[in-house]
C-alpha cells in the first residue's frame, strides 16, 4: 500500500525513506488512480450503452408491440408490460381445423412471387407481407376479401414522428413568442391581474349555472315571441267549463274521497225502480 504524500516527504526529508521509493511510491498511486478512473469510466459507459439499449427496447416495443399481444395491430395501441403479463407467450401454434381451412384456401388462392406468409402468435392466424410494397394482409393477394394495408408498425412509427414535430413547432412558436413579450413589454395588459379575476368569476358563475341558458326559454315558434300575445302558460286556452271530472268539490278530505261515488239512498231508490 503506497504511503500518503505528505508522510512520504516528511520520510524523504529525514533521510529514512528514498527519494526512489518516494517516486516509486507517488508512481503506484498515480497508476492505482489511472486504473481507477479507467475502471469507472467503462463502468459508466457501460451503464449508458444499456440504458440506450433499453430505451431502443422499449421504442421497438412501442413501435410493434408484443409478438403475443392481439391488438397490436391497432395503430393506435401502444403495447405495455401489462400486455407481456397478460397474454404470455400467445399461441404458440395455430388451431388444426384454422390450418387446414388455410391450406385448402392456399390450393385456390396461391400466393405470388414476391409474398410471404408470416404467423402472428398473438391472433393465432397467418398474415401475408409483400415483400416489394411492405404492405400486409389478412388474405392471399388473389383473395376477393383480400386489402393489402400499410403495416401497424409503420403507421404508429408515422402517428409517433407527427406527434413528435408538432411538439417541436409547438415548443419554436412558444419560445418566439416569449420572446416577442420579453422585448415588447407594452404588449401585456395594463389590468392583467384585474382580467384573471374577472374571467376566474366568470368561469365560477358558469359552473353555478348562472351563465347557462335555462332549459324553459321562450321557444322561437312561440307567437308570443313574434307578436304582441302576451306569454301563456300551460293551462292557457284550455275550456274549464267542458273539462269536467265529475268531482263533488265540496266533500271534504284528500281527492280520493271527492269521487263521485253514489250514495246509499241513490243505490237503493234505483234498485227499487229497477224491480217496478
Amino acid at each position: 500500500m503506497p504511503l500518503p504524500p505528505a508522510l512520504a516527504a516528511k520520510l524523504a526529508k529525514r533521510g529514512i525513506l528514498q527519494q526512489s521509493d518516494t517516486n516509486v511510491s507517488t508512481a503506484a498511486k498515480t497508476a492505482t488512480k489511472s486504473a481507477e478512473v479507467r475502471e469507472s469510466e467503462a463502468k459508466l459507459a457501460e451503464e449508458t450503452e444499456a440504458i440506450k439499449e433499453k430505451e431502443e427496447k422499449l421504442l421497438e416495443i412501442k413501435l410493434k408491440g408484443y409478438d403475443s399481444c392481439p391488438n397490436k395491430w391497432n395503430p393506435y395501441h401502444s403495447c405495455t408490460p401489462f400486455c407481456s403479463e397478460k397474454w404470455g407467450e400467445g399461441k404458440s401454434v395455430p388451431d388444426p381445423e384454422y390450418e387446414r381451412r388455410r391450406q385448402k384456401m392456399l390450393m385456390v388462392y396461391p400466393l405470388p412471387d414476391g409474398w410471404q406468409d408470416i404467423y402472428d402468435p398473438g391472433t393465432g392466424r397467418h398474415y401475408y407481407w409483400c415483400l416489394e410494397s411492405d404492405k400486409v394482409s389478412w388474405f392471399p393477394p388473389g383473395h376477393p376479401k383480400s386489402c393489402p394495408v400499410v403495416a401497424a408498425a409503420k403507421v404508429r412509427e408515422n402517428i409517433s414522428n407527427q406527434n413528435n414535430s408538432q411538439e417541436k413547432d409547438t415548443d419554436v412558436e412558444m419560445g418566439c413568442d416569449n420572446e416577442v413579450r420579453d422585448m415588447e413589454p407594452s404588449r401585456k395588459p395594463q389590468n392583467f391581474v384585474k382580467d384573471l379575476r374577472d374571467k376566474h368569476q366568470e368561469d365560477r358563475n358558469k359552473t353555478k349555472g348562472k351563465g347557462r341558458v335555462k332549459f324553459n326559454d321562450l321557444d322561437p315558434m312561440d307567437p308570443a315571441s313574434y307578436s304582441d300575445i302576451p306569454r301563456g302558460s300551460w293551462s292557457t286556452g284550455l275550456a274549464t267549463d267542458e273539462a269536467k271530472s265529475g268531482v263533488d268539490a265540496t266533500a271534504s278530505g284528500p281527492l280520493f274521497q271527492m269521487r263521485p261515488y253514489p250514495n246509499p239512498g241513490a243505490v237503493l231508490r234505483a234498485n227499487t225502480n229497477s224491480k217496478e
